[in-house]
């Protein structure tokens, strides 16, 4: 797996908080001082506004930290200005803005993994006729629509899954509720996916809840794994899964995988282990332990 950055380097955890959302970083945060690891904060709001140096006032002004990325989701564009602006100070980010982008974009992580995921389609841009013709390549619906990073799946009937039967003007519907949705968040174009039969295990407000795992990698060895609902269930044996993860070009992501109905396992999710909540079950000290003896 390739990356220029110094092991060698302190580490430390740079945490990003949405400005208009309630997050659990304080938990997070609480952690790593357990460990003996410092942490800092970089105003998010300030970095999207463009002031990436500005943003980075709490951190020490030089340096030679190896910054560990907890917060929300950057857009690569973005993260690579935070890189800039950290190795400006003599800092390095954990995660390269090309591994970031490596995990965090389908049409990145989808090649390697093709076999162990659901059939996919993508184009650039919001345009969902366009869409509609890609998609005649997975057969019929159902589908799963989402954008090049994440779906709308907390308003799973109206902005995320395709119901088989489906016609144009209801898959259009559903592309400009997830345009609705995502808002000036929505990244780079709509992705459709074949609907995988997922082992459904229980419900949200949201809509069914699957058999799902949430599997943390740190230069491609599995660090962890949980449910990735606060479901009481017992964890499998995940080890079959690390030569998926050094499939993936990237220092620290996650995969989240689902049990078929069939009893199979299918990859659904792929993402930068930075940006990637907890499940209920994690305890972040043996997260960001097992990340610091990965090197």
């Amino acid at each position: 797996m390739s990356s220029s950055r110094n092991p060698r380097r302190a580490h430390a955890i740079l945490f990003g908080r949405n400005p208009h959302q309630h997050d659990t970083f304080d938990v997070e945060a609480e952690a790593a001082e357990a460990l003996g690891i410092d942490t800092y904060q970089v105003d998010l709001w300030t970095l999207l506004s463009g002031n990436a140096s500005r943003a980075l006032a709490a951190v020490p002004e030089r340096g030679e930290l190896q910054l560990l990325y907890r917060g929300w989701m950057l857009t690569e564009e973005e993260y690579a200005a935070l890189d800039e602006a950290v190795s400006d100070m003599g800092h390095q980010l954990m995660t390269t803005p090309e591994q970031y982008a490596a995990a965090h974009y389908l049409p990145n992580w989808y090649p390697r993994l093709a076999p162990y995921t659901a059939r996919s389609v993508w184009i650039e841009g919001t345009n969902a006729t366009e869409a509609w013709h890609a998609a005649q390549a997975l057969g019929p619906a159902p589908w799963i629509v989402k954008d090049h990073v994440k779906s709308a799946k907390e308003r799973w009937a109206e902005a995320c899954f395709v119901p088989a039967g489906a016609t144009r003007e209801d898959f259009e519907r559903t592309c400009a509720n997830l345009l609705e949705e995502r808002g000036d968040r929505f990244e780079r174009g709509f992705v459709v996916r074949r609907y995988l039969p997922l082992k459904t295990f229980g419900r949200t407000p949201a809509g069914p809840a699957h058999l799902e795992f949430r599997l943390f990698f740190g230069r491609g060895r599995l660090l962890a794994a949980e449910p990735y609902h606060d479901f009481d269930v017992e964890v499998p044996d995940f080890t079959a899964f690390e030569p998926l993860g050094r499939r993936i070009d990237a220092r620290f992501f996650t995969l989240d995988v689902a049990m078929l109905e069939d009893g199979g396992w299918a990859v659904v999710e792929v993402n930068d282990g930075g940006v990637s909540g907890l499940p209920p079950s994690l305890d972040p000290r043996e997260l960001f332990a097992a990340l610091l003896r990965a090197g």
